[in-house]
């Protein structure tokens, strides 16, 4: 089996080639605001072996596949499928430590993850972009589940101080929602379902500041 491509600048899998030459397909004409999209053909691994490749679609303009397949429905799929990198997990005082019945605070990024494939054959955009985020502070208290993200200080929104010393890992669980748009398009549109990712800080160790008299180094 071999790639070849047709004049239309399409690629797609042939049964066999003569010297290079053998076309897999004759191109089709489209309107000036289509765009050709080659022959979809697929191959099956079955018990270790690869199987004949099987044409599933044939070539077509772009917007007739539009209307053939559900786009809405195989980005949903797609979603699904997409490997979500979990959001950081910031904190302040950031040098691993922080006092007891001091705000320790708490912030993520909101930087959408996207992914660019195709779909039979269609150039599109998925991405995921965070919706609710679930902050659980690790000293047995309740998690706080919220739409904001919280900033660092002195803006920051999200807190929590400790009642005692110890140690504790602020663990965040970022749900996402799924949107699409076809390549070239600047509308994003929703899908359905929701991932989910769970992400961790370094240990924290918690300290307990205490007041004592020292000497008066300036001798009053």
């Amino acid at each position: 089996m071999c790639f070849l491509r047709d004049l239309g600048g399409a690629t797609v899998l042939a049964e066999s080639c003569t010297e290079g030459r053998q076309l897999a397909y004759a191109g089709i004409e489209c309107e000036d605001d289509e765009q050709p999209v080659g022959a979809l053909f697929e191959q099956r691994r079955v018990s270790g072996e690869w199987s004949d490749a099987a044409l599933v679609e044939e070539e077509s303009c772009l917007a007739e596949r539009r209307q053939q397949i559900d786009i809405p429905a195989a980005a949903a799929r797609a979603f699904q499928e997409m490997e979500i990198a979990p959001s950081d997990v910031n904190v302040q005082p950031p040098d691993g430590w922080t006092l007891v019945n001091v705000d320790t605070i708490a912030f993520t990024d909101t930087t959408p993850r996207t992914l660019s494939t195709s779909l039979f054959g269609i150039p599109v955009e998925i991405r995921a972009v965070p919706n609710t985020y679930a902050w659980d502070f690790g000293d047995g208290s309740a998690p706080l589940t919220t739409t904001d993200p919280g900033a660092p200080y002195p803006a920051h929104t999200i807190a929590h101080a400790y009642a005692k010393k110890g140690a504790a890992t602020i663990s965040l669980t970022t749900t996402w929602r799924g949107q699409f748009r076809l390549a070239g398009e600047p509308t994003w549109r929703d899908v359905a379902g929701e991932g989910t990712t769970v992400s961790s800080s370094d240990s924290l160790e918690i300290l307990e500041a205490r007041a004592r008299l020292v000497e008066d180094l300036y001798g009053g």
